[in-house]
């Protein structure tokens, strides 16, 4: 991933550069600047590994801006991006330290390209700018790189392989152009412009197109050499070398956080509000900066409208139900008007009923029922019985048994002494069997006569009682059917009563519904105009990419937090002495002031692996127990034994 920072003056070239960038996947854009003294300092912080830098800004000019760059980070390549063509600004900018030059107008192609050359340590200049860069010709032909600013302090000279004279490189180019992997250690390029150079004719004989392409052949082919000889495996005693300049040198880099929370925007809208500054420390829930979601405006707007709308067409269906209700209204007063007049007659007519009843038919009933009751007295009286003969029969009965049994005895005895024959006492014994049977008939028919008399006294007496009963039941039915009529009375005035209840609450005043009253649809839910942004993390702010003001989409980078506390520094050092380190060792930062300076035990996490390029890059992590922010602070490591 390539981190790149735009710098430009104008808002709307760095966005359209930002609208360009992003959509290639190996590139970051890490922030935007539009100043040059803003530029300095978000290198120093982000630490990116391109900067696009505009020519003309206030302040400090892309020039300046450039040189410090180039001069104070390592890592750190300029690709200048400017509208002017002219040879003054392409030389200024390459002596300044830039890594290549080309045009605001250039395809979007080119400038993605162009990028990706720089980012690789290659010397990038857009076509139709190297001869302005090189407008010279030495006599013999060969081309001469002369330098516009006198005051700058280049090597004066130096001679490469077949005879081509370079001029115009720094001391800190010159340092690099015998390292592999270094800005001029790169021979294609270098052919590429020199076969450029055989368009011009006139000026330029064949024989000098020649030896340049001869030159730039053996250049490569020295440094191929060059490059076979590093990469052999050194000698036990160059080692033991390398180890002791390992341990005794210092490396010096930028301090980095080791972890950086990136807040992106979660919905397209504007910045109306920037709460903190860069550097600034935040705690867990701090308000950040609010952002202003146009969308949800717009949206929120039609929404109202929207709502506006169904309330007119709510109002209009609800005052049309209202007319309907005072109609049905008034059809129901009448139909409980009917009712009441018809529950009015009922109670007339079961008044009239009960009061006839009470008067006429309960007195006529009573009458009735006395006379039945009288009838089937009479009807069920018992015929007379001779009874008073029955019993004077049975005592005639019984006075001849009772004489005839005297006789017979006394004539018993008689007989016993043999003063009477036997004939006479058996004739006396016939008679009082006689008189004995003649007093069992009597007595039969009388004991029958009581028991019919008995048997009638007693169906006497249940007719009595029927009689009573049916009396006692005709008096309950007249009771009954005159509490049947009571309770229809009852009913019918409880009827009548209701139906005016209901007729008086029809006939009360109605009042005009209102609108609120008629509304009827659920409260409208407007979604938030403006969304607060709060620091999901304790630590420090120090990537703010957008300004007050700026608008912004669905993923923009916003804020960058970090915890000032756990840190890394990555150093450069030889392949060499890369070979004697490894991950997990320890290492020690020197970092801060010089009046608070303090010494960090730190280790190492990773060593990246050998490239082309002369050194490799180590990466140490540490804690700093102090409050102190270290972060964009130049470090020291020492590799201790």
């Amino acid at each position: 991933m390539i981190r790149i920072l735009l710098v430009d003056d104008q808002k709307s070239i760095r966005e359209r550069l930002k609208s360009l960038l992003e959509t290639e996947p190996d590139f970051d854009i890490v922030g935007m600047v539009d100043n040059g003294y803003d530029a300095i300092e978000q290198v120093k912080l982000l630490l990116p590994d391109v900067v696009l830098m505009d020519m003309e800004m206030p302040d400090i000019d892309g020039v300046l801006a450039t040189k410090i760059i180039s001069h104070s980070s390592l890592k750190t390549r300029v690709l200048v991006l400017s509208s002017h063509d002219s040879d003054e600004y392409v030389a200024k900018s390459i002596y300044a330290g830039a890594n290549g030059y080309i045009l605001k107008g250039a395809p979007a192609q080119e400038i993605c390209d162009a990028v990706r050359f720089v980012n690789r340590g290659y010397m990038q200049i857009a076509p139709g700018l190297f001869e302005k860069f090189i407008p010279n010709q030495t006599e013999a032909g060969l081309l001469a790189w002369k330098p516009r600013d006198k005051n700058a302090q280049f090597l004066s000279r130096i001679d490469y392989p077949g005879g081509l004279e370079l001029t115009g490189i720094n001391k800190h180019q010159a340092a690099k152009s015998i390292v592999p992997g270094s800005e001029v250690d790169q021979p294609s390029e270098l052919v590429l412009h020199v076969t450029s150079m055989q368009r011009s004719r006139k000026s330029i004989g064949w024989y000098q197109a020649a030896a340049l392409v001869l030159a730039g052949l053996g250049l490569t082919f020295a440094l191929y050499l060059l490059r076979q000889s590093l990469n052999k495996p050194a000698t036990t005693p160059d080692r033991q070398d390398h180890s002791q300049r390992l341990h005794d040198l210092p490396f010096t880099g930028k301090i980095e956080p080791l972890h950086i929370t990136k807040i992106d925007a979660t919905m397209p809208g504007s910045i109306v509000a920037l709460w903190v500054k860069v550097g600034q420390s935040v705690n867990y829930g701090d308000r950040l900066l609010s952002i202003r979601n146009i969308d949800a405006e717009r949206t929120n707007q039609t929404k109202i409208l929207q709502q506006q709308q169904i309330d007119a067409s709510q109002k209009k269906a609800a005052l049309q139900q209202s007319f309907q209700q005072q109609q049905q209204l008034i059809q129901q007063q009448q139909i409980l008007i009917g009712e009441q007049q018809a529950a009015a007659g009922r109670i007339n007519t079961i008044q009239q009923a009960i009061t006839n009843y009470q008067q006429h038919i309960a007195p006529l009933r009573q009458q009735v029922a006395v006379a039945n009751m009288q009838l089937n007295v009479v009807a069920t009286q018992p015929p007379q019985l001779p009874l008073a003969q029955k019993r004077e029969a049975i005592t005639r009965a019984q006075a001849i048994y009772e004489r005839t049994l005297a006789t017979y005895q006394r004539l018993a005895q008689y007989q016993s002494e043999g003063a009477i024959s036997q004939e006479r006492l058996e004739q006396v014994e016939q008679e009082m069997t006689v008189a004995k049977s003649d007093l069992n008939i009597v007595q039969a028919d009388y004991d029958s006569l009581i028991a019919a008399a008995q048997v009638t006294t007693n169906k006497q007496s249940a007719q009595t009682k029927s009689i009573k009963l049916q009396q006692q039941l005709a008096l309950k039915e007249q009771a009954g059917q005159l509490q049947q009529l009571q309770a229809q009375l009852q009913v019918a005035r409880s009827d009548y009563q209701q139906i005016g209840t209901r007729l008086q609450q029809l006939q009360r005043p109605k009042t005009t519904p209102t609108f609120k009253n008629l509304l009827v649809s659920q409260k409208l839910v407007l979604e938030p105009t403006t969304i607060n942004i709060t620091a999901p993390i304790a630590g420090i702010a120090i990537d703010i990419p957008i300004v007050q003001g700026d608008r912004v989409f669905l993923g923009t980078k916003l804020i960058g937090i970090t915890n000032p506390q756990k840190l890394k520094i990555g150093v450069d050092v030889e392949p060499q002495q890369a070979a004697l380190l490894k991950s997990g060792q320890k290492a020690i930062v020197k970092a801060g002031t010089a009046i608070e300076s303090q010494e960090l035990i730190a280790l190492i996490t990773n060593i990246a692996p050998p490239t082309d390029r002369s050194t490799q890059h180590i990466e140490v992590e540490f804690t700093n127990p102090k409050p102190t922010v270290l972060i964009g602070q130049t470090g020291t490591v020492y590799f201790p034994k």
